[in-house]
C-alpha cells in the first residue's frame, strides 16, 4: 500500500534512533574558518533540518525546535539588501566635505585653519560662507582676524556681499586701512554690523560739532570703536568736559585715548587733584599757574599709581574724598529734581489761572 510523504517521512523517523536534536550535537570547524560557499550551504542545511523536525516533532509532541540562526533571508537576499544606498550616501558628503575643503584651500586656509571654521556650527548655506569669508579678505582682514572675528560674531557669515562692500567702502573712506580694519574687527566685530546711519552721525558728531579733523576722527574710530554703542549727548558731553573744563585741545584729548575712559572716574581724578592743589583748569589762553599732569597719565594709571605718583596721597584719602564726592552728587541731584518738580508746578498754577 503506498503512503503519502508526509507519513512515509514519519515512519523513516519513527525507525531511527536519532535524539530529536541530534543535529545541535554535530561539530562543525570554527565558522570564521570556513569559505563562504560552506557558510551558506550550512544555513540551507539548517533551514531544512528545522523544517522535517518541526513536522516531527509536531507529530511527537516535541516542544518547537528555536534555531540558533535566522533563516528569514535567503543568502541571495542578504546580499541584495546589503546597506548600498548607506554608502552611496557617505561617499557623496565625502565628497562635498572634499570640496569644501579645496574651496577654503584654495583662499588661503591651512587644514588647522579650516577645522577651526568648520568648527562654528552655523546654519549657512556654504556658498554664501564662501562669500562672506571671500568678501572680508578682500577688505584687507587676515584669515587669523577673520577667524577671531567670526567666534566672537559668527552672524558675519550671514552678512550679504552687498552689506560687507558697502562696509569695506565706508571704513576706507574713514581712512582706515587694513591693519587698522583688522584691529577694530578683532576687538570690536560690531563695526561691520552697526548701521551704516550709526557710524555716518558720529563722524558728523566728531567732525562738526567736536571739530576733529578727518585724520583725527579716523583714529578715535580706531582706537575707540565703541563710541558706536554710545549715546552722541554722551559722546558730546564728554567732549565738552575734556574741552571746556579741563582745558584739553583736540591732540591732546585724541593721543590720550580720553574717549577710552570713563568720564565718572576721569572727574574723580581730576577733582581730587584739584582739591589738594595738583591740577589748574587752564585760563582762555591755555595758561596755568602750575604744571598739570599729562592727561594720559591721569587717566591711564592704576588707582595705585594715580593715588601714590601722581596725587602724591594715599589710599585711605582717596576712598574718603570718593564718598565725599558721592554724597555732593546725590545731593545735587535732589535739588536739580526740586528744582524741576518746583518748575513744573509754577507752570501747571500758571495754566490754571489762564
Amino acid at each position: 500500500m503506498l503512503m503519502c510523504p508526509e507519513e512515509e517521512s514519519g515512519k523513516i523517523f519513527q525507525k531511527c534512533s536519532f535524539p530529536p536534536l541530534a543535529y545541535d550535537c554535530i561539530h562543525l570547524p570554527s565558522l570564521s574558518v570556513l569559505p563562504a560557499a560552506f557558510w551558506w550551504s550550512h544555513q540551507h542545511l539548517d533551514c531544512r533540518l528545522i523544517t522535517t523536525r518541526s513536522f516531527v516533532q509536531s507529530k511527537k509532541g516535541f516542544p518547537p525546535y528555536r534555531s540558533n540562526y535566522e533563516c528569514t533571508l535567503k543568502p541571495q537576499e542578504t546580499l541584495i539588501n546589503a546597506p548600498v544606498e548607506e554608502v552611496k550616501a557617505t561617499d557623496v558628503d565625502h565628497l562635498k566635505i572634499e570640496e569644501d575643503t579645496s574651496a577654503y584651500v584654495d583662499l588661503g586656509f591651512s587644514p588647522a585653519q579650516i577645522t577651526q571654521l568648520l568648527s562654528l556650527q552655523l546654519d549657512v548655506p556654504f556658498q554664501s560662507k564662501l562669500t562672506a569669508i571671500s568678501e572680508l579678505l578682500l577688505l584687507g582682514l587676515s584669515i587669523t582676524t577673520i577667524l577671531k572675528t567670526l567666534e566672537k560674531k559668527p552672524e558675519l557669515l550671514r552678512m550679504s556681499p552687498k552689506h560687507l562692500k558697502e562696509r569695506a567702502n565706508l571704513l576706507r573712506r574713514l581712512d582706515l586701512d587694513a591693519g587698522s580694519v583688522n584691529q577694530v574687527a578683532v576687538h570690536f566685530p560690531s563695526i561691520f554690523t552697526v548701521p551704516h546711519k550709526r557710524i555716518k552721525s558720529l563722524e558728523n558728531l566728531l567732525k562738526e560739532k567736536c571739530l576733529f579733523t578727518m585724520a583725527q576722527v579716523s583714529k578715535i574710530l580706531r582706537t575707540t570703536p565703541q563710541l558706536l554703542l554710545e549715546e552722541l549727548n554722551d559722546v558730546e558731553y564728554k567732549f565738552q568736559f575734556a574741552y571746556f573744563r579741563m582745558g584739553i585741545k583736540h591732540g591732546e584729548i585724541v593721543q590720550s585715548g580720553f574717549f577710552q575712559a570713563s568720564l565718572a572716574e576721569i572727574n574723580k581724578r581730576i577733582n581730587f587733584l584739584e582739591r589738594l592743589g595738583r591740577y589748574q583748569t587752564p585760563d582762555k589762553k591755555g595758561q596755568t599757574q602750575i604744571i598739570n599732569p599729562k592727561l594720559k597719565s591721569i587717566i591711564r594709571a592704576s588707582e595705585q599709581d594715580f593715588v601714590t605718583e601722581i596725587a602724591c596721597s594715599s589710599i585711605e584719602e582717596y576712598e574718603v574724598f570718593k564718598k565725599l564726592l558721592a554724597d555732593e552728587e546725590e545731593q545735587r541731584r535732589q535739588q536739580e529734581e526740586a528744582m524741576e518738580e518746583f518748575s513744573d508746578s509754577e507752570n501747571d498754577d500758571g495754566s490754571g489761572s489762564e
